[in-house]
């Protein structure tokens, strides 16, 4: 019996030992919110931005004494090689597993995104769910300016490709998982938005005296798509562009439309469902593109000084919101074809649905999609035009008529 005790506990302690040889305590890691990938003198700089536990706050969005976040850079000839040569200034183990977003530089978005990515899928303590913005300069540029009043810059940039997707859909959501599939794609292409800054003197953003001001002269602002076919980025789409690219990908999910007529008058329509088919269609040898949009909206502002309950005039509403929607779809349209890039899907549709052709057509298809054609049928309806059956300028015209006939 004693002999039995003696062995169970030589076997719990030999347990517990192995158990804790390589375990790494907390205050051990540099969790970093954010990455950043740059080019420079043929080397990959990764720059990290790590969080300082003492700095932030529970909600991550009050100021204080100390900056909530610290960045650095190491340099090496391969991305693991710069990971591994950080060791050399930073005292902790960089731990990538809650990185909210990577930032991608310029020269590094031209040299190609094929060792970012096999990177992420070939290491076990990255995500390839992380999400992607192109930097409009260096991605370390970026990594050191904060963003008010969030205290993690991070953080507060994938929170506003968020609320972008959620409200305005100017720009798609892009994660490394997204990309490799559309990259690797028959189609081949793929959009990532890009951030900028944008006023003057942007480098008080790089203070955290920032978060004593009511407002800052500087912004990090998304404001453009840029473009990749396969690996590497070929050209950058405007706003206007990119939503017409969101619509024809069937991105939207909820948006605004504006609409000025020849009188002058302003109506704004809130879009808050939209489905959209983009079919290819054989006619001979070749192909055009059928696009077939149901939409339903709002009517969120108004200056009409129509009657918005009568029909006809729900009607007139409807129609506008609807060469609004293919405006967009056309300018996203000529977009891609003036890239020579297939941005909506069209080659991976046509594989799909007719092998032999494409076998045909996959030799030329960058020519095939230059002359293609596309018709576009938006149907919009109208659900609600809000708590008012007039407009407020159509009330006060009603009243300035009345007080000109009492005189």
């Amino acid at each position: 019996m004693i002999r039995c005790f003696y062995i169970l506990m030589f076997l719990v302690s030999t347990i517990s030992v192995a158990g804790c040889g390589n375990r790494t305590e907390l205050n051990e890691l540099g969790i970093t919110t954010a990455a950043g990938y740059d080019r420079q003198n043929g080397n990959w700089m990764i720059t990290y931005q790590i969080i300082v536990p003492p700095a932030s706050s529970i909600n991550g969005s009050s100021g204080g004494s100390q900056s909530s976040v610290t960045t650095f850079s190491s340099q090496g000839k391969t991305i693991r090689e710069a990971v591994a040569k950080s060791s050399l200034e930073n005292p902790n183990k960089i731990y990538f597993s809650h990185t909210n977003v990577i930032l991608i530089g310029q020269e590094a978005a031209q040299y190609g995104l094929s060792e970012i990515l096999d990177d992420y899928y070939r290491n076990i303590d990255a995500r390839e769910s992380v999400k992607v913005i192109i930097a409009d300069g260096q991605a370390k540029d970026y990594l050191k300016k904060l963003i008010p009043p969030d205290k993690q810059p991070g953080q507060a940039l994938s929170q506003i490709i968020e609320r972008n997707h959620e409200l305005g859909s100017y720009y798609p959501v892009m994660n490394l998982h997204d990309i490799a599939l559309k990259i690797t794609s028959d189609s081949g292409s793929a959009g990532i938005p890009i951030v900028a800054v944008k006023g003057q003197d942007s480098r008080e953003l790089e203070s955290i005296d920032i978060f004593k001001q009511t407002s800052t002269r500087g912004k990090l602002k998304l404001e453009g798509l840029s473009v990749f076919y396969k690996d590497k980025q070929i050209g950058v789409l405007n706003q206007r562009e990119s939503m017409g690219i969101s619509w024809l990908t069937d991105r939207v999910a909820r948006t605004n439309l504006s609409y000025v007529n020849r009188r002058g008058e302003v109506n704004s329509f809130f879009v808050r469902n939209a489905s959209v088919k983009v079919q290819p269609i054989k006619s001979g040898h070749h192909y055009s593109i059928q696009v077939n949009a149901k939409v339903k909206a709002e009517l969120d502002e108004s200056t009409t000084l129509a009657d918005i309950t009568s029909p006809h005039i729900i009607d007139e509403l409807q129609l506008q919101a609807e060469q609004i929607i293919t405006s967009q779809m056309m300018e996203g349209w000529n977009a891609s074809q003036r890239l020579h890039v297939d941005m909506l899907g069209i080659a991976n549709k046509i594989h799909q649905r007719h092998p032999k052709d494409w076998k045909t057509l996959k030799e030329k298809w960058p020519h095939e999609l230059a002359q293609m054609e596309i018709n576009i049928n938006v149907d919009v309806t109208l659900k609600r035009t809000g708590l008012l059956q007039d407009s407020f300028s159509r009330l006060l015209h009603k009243e300035s008529g009345k007080s000109e006939g009492e005189h």
